[in-house]
């Protein structure tokens, strides 16, 4: 079921909605594996910084990474040292995207590190792009704007 929404009529604060609140985006969360691997490539290969590890009980934690330059927004991984079987990411799943100033440099640094391309750079207008998998499998997006 589509529905569409009207402005016409109504007051700013009714349009203004939701944003008058000032959203943004600042987490993604992903269930990993093997927390160690996975802070393997999300510290040690792209650089990210671990800013805070949270036990939510039952076995269940959360690690919250963020790049040094970044103020907003990162990556939290989630992992059950009580689960007996392994997180499967969902069909539904797309892809998580990195702004990069440098994607063939970006992916050199990957390569270097055991991550190739799963999808080779393209052109696309004003961007290029390129796709790489994390150790869990989930996709990365690497996206650079053209200039």
């Amino acid at each position: 079921m589509t529905t569409s929404l009207s402005t016409e009529g109504a007051t700013p604060a009714a349009v203004e909605g939701f944003n008058a609140l000032k959203p943004r985006v600042i987490y993604v969360g992903y269930h990993v594996n093997d927390i160690e691997r996975a802070l393997a490539f999300y510290v040690g290969v792209l650089g990210m910084k671990e800013q805070l590890r949270v036990p939510l009980g039952k076995g269940e934690h959360e690690v919250v990474l963020g790049f040094p330059e970044s103020k907003s927004a990162g990556v939290i991984l989630m992992w059950n040292t009580e689960r007996k079987t392994p997180y499967v990411p969902g069909d539904a799943y797309s892809r998580f995207i990195l702004s990069v100033s440098d994607i063939d440099a970006a992916l050199a640094h990957l390569a270097r590190h055991g991550t190739s391309a799963s999808l080779p750079v393209t052109d696309a207008g004003r961007f290029r792009y390129a796709m790489v998998k994390d150790p869990d499998g989930y996709l990365i997006e690497l996206l650079q704007t053209k200039t």
